[in-house]
């Protein structure tokens, strides 16, 4: 829900900036030359590290609920509901990489139009944005199942050590 909030909030504020001060979209030299093949340069390194984490996810939960859980059917419908929520990020973020090389299509055909240039440049960072939150996101639900992985390892090693020191 923050994610959205913060995505309304950039739009909001961006749309601002492109309807009251085009130049400041259109003409900024930093932004011009970021908006570029960079961008796709760390949107594609964004894009693999990200899927890359969001299958080994994928597999750690499903190991989790398997080994640790036995197959509770509560916890299974909580680790569906996370899975399907970084399957979301992980689809926003390859949709927002392919919508970027679109934009970066029609900005280089429109280079004498500024508003087109705004426009994409704006784009261009609200969906930056999005990548930013969709990565917390998964990497939020990674230190998760870190923290989980450890709190369940050291219970099965605290009740392995207190059966051994039974007579």
């Amino acid at each position: 829900m923050i994610k959205w909030i913060t995505l309304i909030g950039v739009g909001v504020i961006l749309t601002c900036m492109l309807v009251s001060r085009e130049h400041w979209l259109s003409e900024n030299t930093f932004l011009n030359e970021f908006v570029s093949h960079e961008l796709i340069a760390l949107m594609a390194v964004v894009l693999t590290v990200t899927l890359a984490s969001v299958a080994n996810l994928h597999l750690a939960l499903n190991r989790m609920v398997r080994e640790r859980f036995n197959g509770n059917h509560n916890i299974q419908n909580a680790a569906d509901k996370v899975k399907k929520e970084i399957r979301d990020n992980a689809w926003y973020i390859f949709w927002g990489f392919s919508i970027t090389i679109v934009l970066l299509f029609v900005k280089g055909l429109n280079e004498d139009c500024s508003t087109t240039i705004a426009i994409v440049n704006a784009s261009a960072l609200w969906i930056l944005a999005l990548y930013i939150l969709c990565m917390y996101d998964v990497y939020q639900v990674v230190f998760g199942v870190v923290e989980l992985d450890k709190i369940g390892t050291n219970d099965n090693a605290e009740d392995f050590s207190s059966d051994s020191a039974q007579p």
